[in-house]
């Protein structure tokens, strides 16, 4: 399935020495309780927790030496506060956009994956196999998400900025990723999104390079004053 508008391009040989004419970081927020009991987010704006907060710090400073033109961001403050911190190492203050918003989870927002496997374990079943085209009641249709998340990466690549950095959420990550590479919808959730991860994503005229995915590196006990590469 085709992403639609989001600019795609035809496939061309990839030449590695060529220099992107853009660089995009997508970025997931750092942890939250509701992560950590595996509870359905959405729309819902809950905080980060202490782990998300020491995460963030580890990752602002992973990507300072890198050339930051913008961070764009979702508004929930589990999305912008990680925004302000990476945007803060560069003397900037994150662009929100509301397109960058989690997905709407309906009458699932604030349930847990054990509750509703509970109380509706076929509905459960089928949400984990294909979660896009198997949304609860009152929920966002991909046709909604593919929209506006279209609309967020048109002002991202409408702008005259080099490099930005993309702060959201899980679900709007696999979202990006489809619509940035092209790629099939209902295949995207075996993409992991850690939290506080980052991936890197390579503009080459009309073509969409994946540089690198879901790297955490910074998180996992790389002693202080280590350099370690974000391209």
């Amino acid at each position: 399935m085709n992403g639609g508008d989001a600019r795609h391009a035809p496939r061309r040989p990839d030449n590695d020495r060529q220099i992107p004419e853009r660089t995009i970081l997508l970025i997931r927020h750092g942890r939250t309780e509701w992560n950590d009991i595996y509870r359905f987010q959405g729309r819902t704006d809950v905080p980060l927790n202490e782990e998300g907060l020491e995460q963030v710090r580890k990752l602002a400073e992973r990507v300072a030496s890198w050339p930051l033109d913008a961070v764009y961001s979702s508004p929930l403050q589990r999305a912008l506060r990680t925004a302000e911190a990476v945007a803060s190492r560069h003397g900037k203050a994150p662009v929100v956009l509301e397109d960058l918003a989690e997905m709407n989870f309906g009458l699932w927002e604030g349930a847990s994956i054990r509750e509703l496997r509970e109380r509706e374990p076929e509905l459960m079943r089928e949400w984990l196999r294909d979660p896009f085209f198997n949304m609860p009641a009152g929920a966002e249709t991909w046709e909604d998400i593919r929209s506006r998340i279209s609309r967020a990466i048109r002002t991202v690549l409408d702008s005259a900025h080099r490099h930005v950095a993309v702060v959201s959420h899980g679900g709007v990550m696999r979202v990006l990723l489809a619509l940035l590479l092209d790629l099939d919808p209902h295949t995207v959730w075996n993409i992991r999104s850690s939290n506080c991860a980052i991936s890197g994503i390579e503009v080459r005229g009309r073509q969409n390079l994946l540089a690198f995915s879901n790297d955490d590196l910074h998180l996992r006990g790389i002693p202080e004053g280590v350099s370690l590469p974000v391209w």
